[in-house]
């Protein structure tokens, strides 16, 4: 089967949506990350653009992943509301995914790009699931929750001034064993990831939030 990155069709089931900035909080310990000191390793990088003004202005922020690994759900299950029975229903297929992103703003002004539609091909979904109530959670298969060192806004992702950080962890269904995964953005990027690296920034308590998969256009 050809690796590929699914539009979105309507009939995708949304979650909670995201949570502005005095939502809760989760130790990265409780994910069992212990970032290491020095620099982390970059997996793949890319580019995403937003606008201020409907496309006159182009901002630019760097999007680098530096973490591609699985953890247990309950921790962040237990911190976002209306997720408990989406991890109960997936926690059979396995560990979920974890993908860590780093962002860096590179324009002149504030960003907030969008990180809900960012999706794992669904060749990688688990058996039994092409048909039956996980389908929508694998075709395609959007994120699930976000944790990010900065606090989250709408559309599960975070605001950056200018020359400003962040590292978000995105939190996807358990998927089948791979060498690498394609992940991106359907129309937009697509990035062949291999499991390993780690989120050095993702330190302390992160800001968590359900996701709310993009609506149909």
């Amino acid at each position: 089967m050809s690796r590929r990155l699914l539009p979105l069709v309507a009939g995708t089931l949304g979650l909670a949506a995201c949570g502005g900035g005095g939502g809760p909080t989760l130790p990265a310990s409780a994910l069992g990350l212990h970032p290491a000191p020095g620099g982390a390793p970059v997996l793949a990088s890319t580019r995403v653009a937003t606008s201020p003004d409907g496309g006159i202005y182009v901002n630019w922020d760097d999007l680098s992943v530096v973490l591609l690994t699985t953890t247990e759900a309950a921790p962040i299950a237990d911190r976002v509301g209306g997720l408990a029975g989406t991890v109960a229903a997936l926690r059979p297929l396995g560990r979920f995914t974890l993908i860590g992103v780093h962002l860096r703003n590179r324009g002149k002004v504030g960003s907030e790009p969008a990180l809900n539609d960012l999706q794992v091909a669904s060749d990688y979904a688990p058996e039994g699931t092409s048909s039956g109530p996980l389908r929508h959670l694998y075709h395609p298969t959007f994120p699930l929750a976000a944790l990010s060192t900065q606090a989250i806004a709408g559309d599960c992702t975070v605001h950056l001034d200018p020359g400003q950080t962040a590292t978000v962890l995105l939190l996807y269904p358990p998927l089948r064993p791979a060498a690498s995964y394609l992940w991106g953005r359907f129309d937009g990027f697509s990035l062949d990831l291999h499991p390993g690296g780690r989120a050095e920034d993702a330190d302390g308590d992160l800001h968590v939030a359900a996701c709310t998969p993009p609506q149909p256009q």
